[in-house]
């Protein structure tokens, strides 16, 4: 006796099911084989029979239960604002949601339907996390940072993020903390990097401008000096003072030096 459930994340969580034998025909099968409780010396047997058809009327029972809960309206919205937060997110891949989307009709269907009580309550409780103002904010942050990234990267990076239906509501919070803390620290290194960028810009353009006004000078006060030579009239003496001008020397027309 049992009952197969599949979450259809497209369509709200629909549950499609295959129901199982009532649990009366059964009791009543067994008493026809065994008789009742301590006749024809089949009491042991009888005892163990009815306690497993009555254990199989409260697992049917709870199948009954669980696909009541999966047909109820508050389920079907949950699953589905499950289902449309996975398609319009930017930090899990495509395959990623494939296999959380699997993963997770998985355990719908080895769940009771207590279980699948919490579950409903948990999902609940965690899309409104995800639908805070600094939820939407990591969220957005986090699809750019990764986008940024190079696929190695990027896949390794996503292999540290937690399962996202391992975390409660309150484990849920602070990882969207941590991830709102590592933006900021990022942007702080960031602004960092930007200030030493600026100071070193500034020091290029002060010295870019010194050796421009140097310039500047230089052919102002070439332009002001006189034209003629230094030398001449008393201006100056030449560079090499020190030696002893000689006569200038002329050549005769037959070779000879003649000395003035």
């Amino acid at each position: 006796m049992s009952m197969a459930f599949r979450v259809d994340l497209r369509s709200g969580g629909h549950l499609r099911s295959r129901p199982c034998r009532a649990a009366a025909v059964a009791l009543g099968l067994v008493w026809m084989l065994v008789g009742w409780p301590g006749k024809h010396g089949h009491g042991v047997a009888a005892e163990t029979a009815v306690a497993s058809v009555i254990h199989a009327d409260d697992h049917d029972g709870d199948l009954a239960r669980k696909a009541d809960l999966m047909h109820s309206v508050q389920w079907q919205r949950a699953v589905a604002e499950f289902g449309a937060w996975l398609k319009v997110q930017t930090v899990y891949p495509p395959a990623t949601v494939r296999r959380i989307k699997n993963e997770f009709n998985d355990r719908v269907a080895a769940m009771s339907s207590y279980e699948l009580q919490d579950l409903l309550d948990t999902i609940s409780s965690k899309l409104q996390v995800l639908d805070t103002p600094e939820a939407r904010d990591a969220k957005t942050w986090l699809g750019e940072y990764l986008f940024a990234m190079s696929d190695r990267r990027r896949a390794a990076e996503l292999r540290k993020l937690p399962n996202l239906l391992d975390l409660n509501a309150a484990q849920l919070w602070q990882e969207i903390q941590r991830i709102d803390q590592k933006r900021a620290t990022l942007q702080q290194r960031q602004q960092g990097v930007e200030a030493r960028q600026g100071v070193l810009a500034e020091r290029v353009a002060a010295g870019r401008q010194a050796t421009a006004a140097a310039s500047q000078a230089a052919a102002a006060r070439a332009r002001s000096a006189p034209a003629h030579s230094p030398y001449r009239q008393g201006g100056g003496s030449p560079p090499f003072s020190d030696t002893q001008p000689r006569a200038p020397l002329i050549s005769g027309l037959f070779g000879g030096l003649i000395f003035f």
